[in-house]
């Protein structure tokens, strides 16, 4: 954390993009230190939750959600949305694995609509093992 702020005070062009691909763990986690250093403040959001296009997905399959989110705060947002998926593993646990969804910057009082499609596709990094 001390680095990339320094790094963030003697910026070059490509300083930005470096500090947040090194700090995107940190960021997942939801690091308070690591979210003000890119620009993130904490917020006042209401979210009517997410909504599936559908309850079951087959191997290779996908899902469409979308969500609102509203910023009811005291003034202008920029939130890191983020949204968490639960793969099977072989053993009948879960991981969670944590994907961006979206940096927008809803004004007060303003409702924002988020959409994303999530792919179950194989993949030669993993294997998908049925589950919840």
């Amino acid at each position: 954390m001390a680095t990339a702020r320094w790094w963030l005070d003697a910026q070059a062009p490509t300083t930005g993009r470096l500090v947040r691909h090194g700090l995107r763990t940190l960021v997942k986690r939801g690091r308070p230190g690591a979210l003000v250093l890119l620009g993130f403040a904490p917020a006042t959001l209401e979210t009517d939750g997410s909504a599936l296009d559908r309850t079951h997905v087959p191997f290779g399959g996908s899902v469409r959600f979308s969500a609102t989110i509203r910023n009811a705060g005291v003034r202008n947002a920029r939130p890191a949305i983020d949204h968490v998926v639960h793969h099977g593993k072989a053993n009948g646990s879960q991981s969670a694995k944590t994907c961006k969804l979206t940096t927008r910057t809803p004004a007060l009082d303003r409702t924002t609509a988020v959409t994303r499609e999530h792919s179950f596709r194989l993949l030669t990094s993993g294997r998908c093992h049925p589950g919840p």
